[in-house]
């Protein structure tokens, strides 16, 4: 409390302690739900995470709520973490008191941030396997598009729209249809430019 609001604040009985200051942290538990305390770890996670090269596809402004809520998830796991270990050294046994409601509660929400982040971490790539598999998806979608574009080079080809192109110094063999196509003579056929 301020000075000045200390002076101007009168006890209703003896013994009355002066109001609380705003923004105190008297009645905080761990913090879990207090952006105060959650933001700033969140914000060293997201640049930790953005910092790293093997994630630099994470930059990208598309995965910003996706990584701060995992960010956020880790945070708040950590400030449970470590209530819970002061809960531990209070009842002397590492555990806490399970016979309080906050301490049961705080595993409770603990087991929910850790499964949150798993979740977030697994999405994003964060893990080596997660890292893997969307390695793969990645790769399978290149080599899908590069099937796709192949199969309509094709199409257009036996439909003349455009005409193979043969690899020089490459005898073509019968029946073989050329993999590389000439899009300018399709280009130019269409427009009639090339007559």
């Amino acid at each position: 409390m301020s000075e000045a609001a200390e002076a101007d604040w009168t006890p209703a009985f003896p013994g009355q302690r002066p109001p609380f200051e705003p923004g105190n942290t008297v009645a905080l538990q761990h913090g879990a739900f207090s952006p105060r305390f959650v933001d700033p770890l969140a914000a060293d996670l997201v640049g930790m995470v953005l910092e790293d090269p093997q994630v630099g596809y994470l930059t990208a402004p598309a995965y910003r709520p996706a990584l701060w809520a995992w960010a956020r998830a880790e945070a708040q796991a950590q400030l449970l973490v470590e209530y819970l270990a002061r809960a531990g050294q209070e009842s002397g046994d590492g555990v806490g008191d399970l016979d309080l409601d906050r301490v049961r509660t705080a595993y409770l929400l603990l087991h929910r941030a850790e499964s949150r982040a798993d979740r977030s971490r697994a999405r994003l790539g964060l893990d080596p396997l997660s890292r893997a598999r969307l390695g793969k998806d990645v790769a399978q979608a290149k080599a899908a598009d590069a099937a796709a574009l192949m199969a309509e080079l094709h199409r257009l080809e036996q439909q003349g729209q455009i005409h193979a192109v043969h690899a020089p110094g490459r005898a073509q063999e019968a029946g073989h249809t050329p993999a590389v196509t000439d899009a300018h003579t399709a280009a130019t056929d269409a427009s009639g430019a090339g007559q």
